[in-house]
């Protein structure tokens, strides 16, 4: 079972963040009633004794099956049912001859039986990103959407959490890419930087 974890991003960015489709619920929740009580019955008559059958389950919950009417399930929106898979590391660059920041494409899957959905929570700084403090304008580009990461307005700042997208069906991914530029003016013959960042990632079942 796959297990969901943060990006960290590295001048080079490192993200280290799916999930569903519809399914029946005729499985078991906490507190709630049995859903096969109607036909789990027996009548007892004429007699001062009877012995109900108790079955217990104990196992690891999987959140790529299916829902089981024999066992019990998470509540339908609890993080159990998170199951994506992200890229570890993403990575973004601009030199002299390129036309602002090139990346390349990346992409969450989700790998659940229930849909989720996908936000960015945050953006940290890591090594060396003060180097381009108030220097470096970074987006995260998906769908059409444009989500900011980092900007050189002053005026306009960056807002979290911010969804990227909802993925709805077991296996459906969401596509992104990085995209902007360093301030004008920056001299890539006298500097090297080396920047790393966090890209915190928020999960929703839904």
């Amino acid at each position: 079972m796959k297990k969901t974890k943060l990006m960290t991003l590295c001048g080079v960015l490192a993200i280290g963040a799916s999930l569903l489709g519809s399914t029946q619920v005729y499985a078991y929740e906490n507190g709630q009633n049995d859903p096969h009580a109607a036909t789990n019955t027996l009548e007892v008559k004429k007699t001062d004794s009877a012995t109900i059958s108790a079955e217990g389950t104990f196992e690891t919950f999987d959140p790529t099956q299916p829902v089981d009417p024999s066992k019990p399930t998470p509540d339908k929106t609890h993080k159990a049912w998170v199951d994506v898979k992200i890229p570890s590391k993403v990575l973004f660059s601009q030199t002299d001859v390129s036309e602002g920041i090139i990346s390349p494409n990346y992409e969450i899957q989700n790998l659940s039986a229930k849909g989720v959905k996908v936000s960015i929570n945050d953006f940290t700084d890591g090594d060396d990103a003060n180097k381009l403090d108030g220097r470096l304008d970074l987006s995260l580009n998906s769908a059409g959407k444009k989500i900011a990461l980092r900007s050189i307005d002053k005026q306009k700042k960056t807002s979290f959490p911010a969804e990227i997208g909802t993925i709805t069906s077991q296996n459906e991914k969401i596509q992104f890419t990085l995209a902007g530029s360093v301030k004008r003016g920056f001299d890539f013959t006298k500097e090297t930087v080396k920047a790393n960042y966090k890209l915190v990632l928020k999960f929703e079942v839904q």
